[in-house]
């Protein structure tokens, strides 16, 4: 008899016996420990394998694995006496469950060697013994391809739908850590549409202006509104291209970057810098000496009367966002009471007893601390899946008077205060542009609470007209409409329409509740452009993580991380859960190499 073409480990079922694992024959019982050679000889000259083996093809003609599986006590039997069952899976079945598992693996983020894994091996042996799962190489390769294939189609055809899309793209503030490059396109929902294996050259403005070009040329320049990137120079430097070329496309910057610079040239301030090595010290000090480190538990147990799962912790700053340093300024304040009892010991250094004892450190750290946390909470709500570009004009304007009330109280000094007022104001240049004031005008949660100067109310209205000739709409006619928005008259004069704009985002409000006006295709277009990259940011780290997977290639990790992320943002549809008609051998689009 010929020997088999695909592998041999299907035809046996793995068991553990004196606590050794070996491999029982589906077809003669017979066991062999684990030995790819030996078990293939036994199945050359197995009889019943052979008469398995030999039996006729289908009445629908497809070809099918019939397996015979002994009968286990979590396995149903043929008859009630009967000592094996038989499983088939024709060949249609297996390239469907194929792509179902794939899909499943891919959509989960689950390892790609999931079906080598012993356990899962075993779980899908009781699930359907005849079926084979597909090998990680089959995983990494050709039904990747055809599930990014299939997903892109479904990207396409979503931004194909979408009246209004954004491309977001950030990557180069931190080449150097990831040498990506990545653009998404929102429709609002994001979706991973490339990324560029990008190195640092001369000329990398005109390098991301070319790439933002093709991609809103292949998107349709007509549906694309606006471009939101990072803080990068050379993001900022692309912007100017890309408007010159579409001038109804706002290029705008990420807001949270704009606000994370802002904390991190607070922090660089040198009384803030000064503060924070006096901080860590302590901390350090205490944590770092074992003996000092359990006197300090021993002493919070006892003053607080706390259990210890909820002690204070001393922190050191970790990671790279706002959240190491305030954690740390926090974790001191509440061991204050503590740490100041124990600073009685003369055993103690000098310099962190001087300083546990000194209460111009204690009232500058909780001073400082509350700025760095005001600042810190508006980064993370701008990260938010739900954050808007409305929110954004607000947003500064409240973060202008509650840093100003607060410097004074904190270690800085005024020419420090003046500086970081400075920084504050580049910020804003760099994160509010003409469409956020437009935004805010055109947020039904925002009117009657108008805030904007003069010079801003008249670009808001530049990129309403502006938008509105795009859309091929009369500009007087969504003017009027406006006023009438603006006065809750006409449509918006009851008073039912303006509490419902708290149930639903500000473009379905425009789009359901008020289609009739002219003005709504143009709010609904604005008020659906992300304020953020914040996706991008979630995908480098993505990104990273399934690198160092390793053996997949640049190309492998691209397809693997925009059909992981796209899959998640897609809603499956019905025809992905129905199982294969009989008459459509010839529609599968995946090829089965479980082998």
């Amino acid at each position: 008899m010929p020997r088999l073409q695909s592998g041999v480990w299907k035809h046996f079922t793995p068991i553990i016996k004196d606590g050794r694992e070996t491999f029982m024959c589906n077809y003669c019982s017979r066991t062999y420990t684990k030995n790819a050679t030996k078990m293939q000889m036994h199945l050359d000259k197995c009889k019943e394998y052979s008469v398995v083996s030999q039996q006729s093809p289908s009445p629908d003609g497809s070809s099918s694995a019939s397996i015979p599986v002994p009968s286990f006590s979590f396995l149903p039997s043929a008859s009630p006496g009967g000592q094996f069952l038989i499983d088939s899976v024709d060949q249609r079945s297996q390239v469907y469950g194929d792509e179902c598992l794939a899909r499943a693996v891919y959509a989960t983020s689950s390892p790609l060697t999931l079906t080598d894994n012993i356990y899962w091996k075993r779980f899908f042996s009781v699930l359907r013994p005849a079926y084979c799962p597909p090998t990680r190489e089959a995983l990494s390769s050709h039904l990747l391809d055809c599930e990014y294939d299939r997903v892109q189609s479904q990207v396409h055809e979503a931004i194909e739908k979408a009246d209004c899309v954004t491309i977001i793209c950030s990557g180069w503030s931190n080449l150097k850590e990831t040498g990506t490059i990545i653009y998404i396109i929102a429709t609002p929902a994001p979706l991973f549409y490339k990324c560029t294996e990008a190195k640092e050259q001369k000329y990398a403005s005109k390098f991301i202006a070319e790439e933002l070009k093709e991609i809103i040329n292949e998107v349709g320049p007509q549906k694309v509104f606006a471009v939101v990137t990072d803080d990068a120079p050379e993001m900022i430097a692309a912007w100017a291209e890309v408007e010159e070329v579409f001038p109804h496309i706002s290029a705008i910057g990420c807001t949270a970057f704009g606000i994370q610079k802002l904390f991190d040239e607070i922090v660089a301030q040198p009384s803030m810098k000064a503060l924070c090595r006096r901080a860590e010290q302590v901390v350090k000090y205490v944590t770092e000496q074992k003996l000092l480190a359990e006197t300090f538990r021993c002493w919070q147990t006892t003053k607080t009367r706390k259990h210890a799962a909820n002690e204070t912790v001393l922190a050191l700053p970790t990671g790279s966002d706002w959240t190491g340093v305030v954690n740390m300024f926090n974790s001191l304040l509440e061991a204050q009471n503590s740490l100041q009892e124990m600073a009685i010991s003369p055993t103690l250094d000098a310099e962190v007893r001087a300083a546990l004892q000194d209460a111009a450190f204690w009232k500058e750290l909780g001073s400082s601390q509350n700025l760095l946390y005001l600042i810190g909470n508006h980064i993370d709500y701008m990260k938010r899946d739900d954050a808007v570009l409305s929110d954004v004009v607000d947003m500064f304007s409240q973060l202008r008077y509650h840093i100003g009330a607060s410097l004074s109280e904190t270690v800085l000094n005024s020419n420090e205060q003046k500086a970081v007022m400075a920084s504050f104001d580049k910020c804003q240049e760099f994160c509010v542009k003409p469409i956020h004031a437009a935004a805010y005008m055109l947020d039904p949660k925002h009117v009657g609470q108008q805030t904007l100067s003069g010079e801003q109310i008249s670009s808001a209205f530049y990129v309403i007209s502006n938008v509105s000739h795009h859309l091929d709409l009369d500009e007087g006619k969504v003017l009027g409409s406006f006023a009438r928005f603006s006065a809750k008259q006409g449509l918006w004069k009851g008073a039912g329409i303006w509490s419902s704009c708290q149930h639903v985002s500000a473009s379905i409000w425009w789009k359901g509740l008020c289609s009739s006006e002219l003005l709504s295709p143009v709010a609904s277009t604005i008020l659906q452009i992300p304020p953020t990259t914040g996706i991008c940011e979630s995908l480098q780290t993505h990104f990273c993580s399934t690198k160092e997977q390793g053996s997949l290639s640049a190309d492998r990790v691209q397809k693997l991380v925009a059909v992981q992320t796209n899959l998640k943002t897609l809603e499956p549809s019905d025809f992905e859960c129905a199982p294969l008609e009989s008459g459509e051998d010839g529609k599968v689009s995946f090829k089965s190499e479980t082998q």
